[in-house]
Order: C-alpha cells, then sequence, then structure tokens
C-alpha cells in the first residue's frame, strides 16, 4: 500500500512537468484527471486494508487483571480494575506497542498512587481502591487512559526530586508550573523511591512510556489531584501507515511538517514582529505568539525571506497544546506520504522524525516539531 501511495504521487509531479516543461497543458489536464480517479481508488483501498489491520485493544488489555489482581497481593493492598471501551479498535502495531507501557502505567498506578487500606479508612476512601483502564476513539486517534483513586501525585515533591537528582537546573525550578512539574515524571532516570524494589525505583518506566509515544507520533499528557487521584492520557494515531503533511521550504531546502502539527498557516508582516525580552514575538488574532525562523532552528545561516508585500510565510503550530509560530520560506502545499523512521546512527537526530520518498523521486525530510522548539 505504502508503494502504491509513491507511486501514485508520481503521477501529479509527471502532470506537472508536461505542463512547465513540455508545455502541452491539455495532456497535463487528462493526466491530472486521471490522477484523480487513481487517487480516489487507492484512498478506497487503503481504508479497506486499514480495517483489516485494526484490531481491539482488548487483546492488550486482558492481560490486566491478573497481573493486578497478583501485584497488589504482594503490595497488601486491595484493588479492583475496571476495563472500559475493551471493543476500540487501533492499528495491529500500535496495539502491540502499548503492552509494555501500559505495563510500567498500572505497576505506577499499585506501587506509586494506590495507598494501603489504612490510609485510605483513614482519608475517609473506600478500603478498596479502584485503576481504571479506559480506551476510545477521538477523531483519528485511539485515547487510552489509566486512571487511579490514589493519593495524587505532589508536584512540590516532583520538583524537588528532580532538582537533587540533577536533572533540572535550580533556574528552571522556580520558573516551572505545577502542571510542567507533572511532567518531569517521563525524564530519564526519574524516580521518587529512594531504593529499588522489584516493581520500582530504578529510574526507567515512564521514560519508555514517553519514547513509545514519541514513536509513534503521540502525545503523553498527566493529570492529578492530591488525596483524588491521577489520569495518564495516551494519545496515538490509529493508523501507521500514510501520514498527512505539509511541504514547506527554506533555504532553497524542502521539508515536511505533520498535518496534525499544523494549527495554521498566514502571512505576517515584517514589521508586526517585536522583541520581548530578547525573544521574537507578534501578535495573532489578539494572542501574543513566539515567533521562531526555522532557519535559525535548524542552523541553515540565512535570512528567511518574504513576498513582494514584505509579509514572511507563518506556519502556526500547535506543539505540546502550546501554539507558536515557526517563519518559514514557502508553503508548497500537502502531501500523503509513507514515513520511514531513521534506523541506526542517524535514530539520534530526535528534531526529524524519518523521510519520505517523494513523486519525482526525492526524499523529504520529516521535521518532529516536539523536538522542533
Amino acid at each position: 500500500m505504502g508503494e502504491l501511495v509513491v507511486a501514485k504521487n508520481s503521477l501529479l509531479y509527471l502532470s506537472k512537468k508536461i505542463d512547465t516543461e513540455y508545455e502541452i497543458p491539455q495532456l497535463s489536464k487528462e493526466m491530472k484527471s486521471q490522477y484523480s480517479v487513481v487517487n480516489r481508488i487507492a484512498e478506497e483501498m487503503q481504508d479497506a486494508i486499514m480495517q483489516v489491520r485494526m484490531i481491539p485493544v482488548a487483546t492488550v488489555f486482558q492481560r490486566f487483571p491478573r497481573l493486578v489482581r497478583d501485584i497488589s497481593k504482594k503490595l497488601g493492598k486491595q484493588v479492583k480494575l475496571l476495563i472500559e471501551g475493551e471493543d476500540t479498535e487501533a492499528d495491529k502495531n500500535v496495539i502491540e506497542a502499548l503492552g509494555d507501557p501500559l505495563i510500567h502505567l498500572v505497576r505506577n498506578s499499585l506501587d506509586h498512587g494506590i495507598e494501603t487500606p489504612e490510609d485510605r479508612v483513614s482519608k475517609g476512601k473506600p478500603e478498596i481502591a479502584t485503576i481504571t483502564l479506559r480506551a476510545k476513539h477521538e477523531a483519528d486517534r485511539v485515547i487510552i487512559q489509566i486512571e487511579d483513586d490514589g493519593k495524587g501525585i505532589d508536584p512540590q515533591k516532583i520538583k524537588r526530586k528532580a532538582y537533587e537528582s540533577g536533572l533540572i537546573s535550580e533556574e528552571t525550578l522556580e520558573k516551572l508550573t505545577d502542571d510542567e512539574a507533572l511532567n518531569l515524571i517521563f525524564l530519564p532516570g526519574f524516580s521518587t523511591k529512594e531504593t529499588a524494589s522489584e516493581l520500582s525505583g530504578r529510574g526507567v518506566g515512564m521514560d519508555v512510556v514517553k519514547a513509545m509515544v514519541d514513536r509513534f507520533n503521540g502525545t503523553v499528557s498527566v493529570s492529578s489531584e492530591k488525596d483524588r487521584g491521577t489520569t495518564i492520557t495516551l494519545s496515538l494515531p490509529l493508523s501507521m501507515a500514510v501520514s498527512h503533511v505539509m511541504v514547506i521550504e527554506t533555504a532553497n531546502r524542502k521539508y515536511g511538517i505533520p498535518m496534525d502539527a499544523v494549527f495554521e498557516t498566514v502571512r505576517l508582516k515584517k514589521e508586526n514582529i517585536h522583541i520581548f525580552k530578547g525573544k521574537r514575538t507578534a501578535s495573532l488574532r489578539g494572542k501574543v505568539l513566539p515567533i521562531f525562523f526555522l532557519n535559525d532552528l535548524l542552523e541553515l545561516n540565512t535570512v528567511p525571506l518574504t513576498n513582494e508585500d514584505g509579509e514572511y510565510a507563518l506556519l502556526v503550530l500547535n506543539i505540546r497544546g502550546e501554539i507558536a509560530g515557526v517563519v518559514v520560506d514557502n508553503f508548497l502545499g500537502t502531501a500523503d506520504i509513507i514515513l520511514k523512521p531513521f534506523s541506526g546512527f542517524l535514530s539520534s537526530l530526535r528534531i526529524f522524525s524519518g523521510t519520505a520518498i517523494m513523486g519525482d523521486g526525492s526524499v523529504l525530510l520529516i521535521i518532529n516539531p516536539k523536538e522542533l522548539i
């Protein structure tokens, strides 16, 4: 299916070449109309293949009742497990990759989150704690939630522990909000346990979850309330086969940016960018945005271009719920691509999530927006 998408894209490139280089507009027009037919058939075929690859999350969820029973017994805690939405389906690759991260998250809830029966009774809670494993669809993503009614996470304790472990500086410690502090649990080597046990304390676990989610172009978030519990939410794409990207140009080079990170594209006048505390900002629809030049972020050492009206091409990105503006030279439209992740030595280049072969045979680098800024 992936090969078919690449071959299909080459037809569009050829029709443009016939029009511009060979100047046969009539043939180009006929080829374009034929391309739209092939495109429709390919999309229908792709949907059919995706359906075949879909399997229910129950295949992963069914291993947890026993796991919860065994671990809670070992810890002397009383826990019941609720499973919701086990019929929710997602791509086979996504479901298979969920196994290990979910084990880490459930073990964490049992070890760190759930209190002993005595502690729960003293807080006026039911003696038996509840862990809920939930799956649901939202647009073209599958949402997995692990929710417990334990003691919650204390952001102050997290900040202090991260500082003591040398994972954050004193300056960062003072600036961090409570919500940002909760995300420190995903740092490699972070643990709130003083000594390692069979279940936790080695500083691996949550960073494994984060790495898996990043690999699949997903997001992970934490919400917690003291003595009320913690919810960890994983959001993953339903399908891994074909990605939709926006193709942009900067410093005479083309790059792809995943469409699910693109909030909007606008033109911004040069004089509307202001320097505030050494950082570029601009006001867009009454909201102040931080502005970055893609050339600077990729260390290309060239000045971004403007159009005849002195306007920059601004890509407004949604990165982990935050909106930021990235100035590029030009927008070149969108494309369906097959993302090939880097392997070997290049896999450490986190700023790019991989490559794709375009219709003209060229290789397009796909930027990972989460690592860009």
